[in-house]
């Protein structure tokens, strides 16, 4: 409740105001209402805390900044939001890489009396060190416009205002976790460059892949929260299983390439042979999930093409599409003839198209999180 330093005058009073629901978006409006008290009840009163008569017509503006005001939409802000998610499916990718394709790879060739690749895990770790110094860059960087889109230009960047934020809020708890889990990645990844350890490191992927349902639609969906939170965290890991474990072989298999081993074809085709498995599970668990979610959020199949959130979703199942259909013709063409220089040379271009749109898919993604949902909107 705001509280007034002096009694109102006579007038038409504009009243602007702002609040953040769960999901940190900030919702904004609105009201006037008029103060006309009679002159004979004002000298009744008590004069020294009366302000001077206003004209019934005279209003009151609020002080407020010129322009439309910063939130989560701004394309900053979506920015931001784009390259957490981009940090986010390569640490989990490189996790899963390592568990489900280079673990099973490096098996086959134990059973074949083959001789692990030097270097390979090692590369895998570097690939998700370098994304969790990423997702350590965009943590000031969304704390910080998280607080312009809050406060007044004058508080935003205030100790108090950026503690409270921090401290009483959903999204700022989910934002403290990120930066624990964040550098904890950061360390571990380090290590497993030279010991090879890679338990904590699942650990803390698996963690930071239900961070987003915290600070999102999941933690303020209109019904069955902890649904859409668990929806949420597997959809993120199902994504970053597909996509960004694809990523992480891909720069493997380029350095592979680049590297004074003469069978990197033969490299390509194990570890494409791995994947291909792993990526078809967690396609379809990013694919159940995201209808989960859409369901809890939505309500109605009308609002996928009546409400801007839906219209945003299918454009990011239409950009998915193409990278589905890139998948089934690496699975239907490229994978058979793997095996060689240019069965190997195949794959890499084709790998490469594909995680671009993937990109494009999170990019969309960092602006879907950022409009309301349609049972937000047309509440209960």
């Amino acid at each position: 409740m705001a509280t007034l330093d002096r009694r109102l005058g006579n007038g038409l009073y504009l009243v602007r105001w702002q609040v953040a629901g769960a999901d940190a978006h900030v919702v904004r409006g609105e009201f006037r209402f008029v103060v006309n008290i009679p002159e004979q009840l004002r000298a009744e009163g008590d004069a020294g805390s009366v302000a001077p008569p206003d004209t019934p017509h005279e209003v009151h503006q609020p002080t407020a900044t010129a322009g439309p005001p910063f939130d989560v939409s701004d394309p900053l802000f979506v920015g931001v939001r784009w390259l957490m998610y981009i940090a986010l499916t390569g640490i989990v990718g490189a996790a899963v890489f390592q568990m489900a394709v280079l673990r099973r790879v490096e098996l086959h060739w134990s059973r074949l009396g083959i001789a692990p690749r030097a270097g390979l895990t090692a590369l895998c770790a570097t690939v998700g060190h370098v994304a969790a110094v990423l997702l350590l860059v965009t943590l000031p960087l969304r704390l910080a416009a998280q607080s312009v889109a809050m406060h007044t230009p004058g508080q935003a960047f205030q100790a108090d205002m950026i503690g409270g934020l921090i401290v009483h809020t959903t999204w700022g708890w989910a934002w403290a976790a990120q930066v624990i889990l964040g550098v904890a990645a950061v360390i571990l990844f380090r290590r497993a460059q030279t010991t090879g350890r890679w338990m904590p490191i699942r650990v803390v992927g698996l963690l930071l892949a239900f961070t987003p349902a915290l600070s999102g639609h999941a933690i303020a969906a209109e019904r069955w929260i902890p649904l859409a939170v668990l929806s949420d965290g597997l959809h993120i890991i199902g994504a970053a299983g597909w996509l960004g474990t694809l990523a992480v072989m891909l720069i493997v298999s380029i350095t592979a390439a680049l590297g004074p081993m003469e069978d990197h074809g033969a490299l390509a085709a194990e570890l494409v042979t791995a994947y291909s498995p792993v990526a078809l599970g967690c396609a379809a668990l990013a694919g159940l999930t995201g209808v989960a979610s859409t369901w809890i959020h939505t309500g109605q199949l009308d609002q996928l093409w009546t409400t801007a959130y839906g219209r945003v979703l299918l454009l990011k199942l239409a950009i998915l599409s193409v990278v589905v259909a890139t998948g089934a013709y690496n699975w239907r063409r490229v994978l058979p003839s793997l095996g060689d220089q240019i069965g190997a040379v195949r794959v890499v271009r084709s790998a490469s198209a594909e995680v671009m749109v993937a990109m494009l898919v999170l990019f969309v993604t960092a602006v879907l999180v950022a409009l309301p949902t349609p049972l937000a909107t047309r509440g209960p």
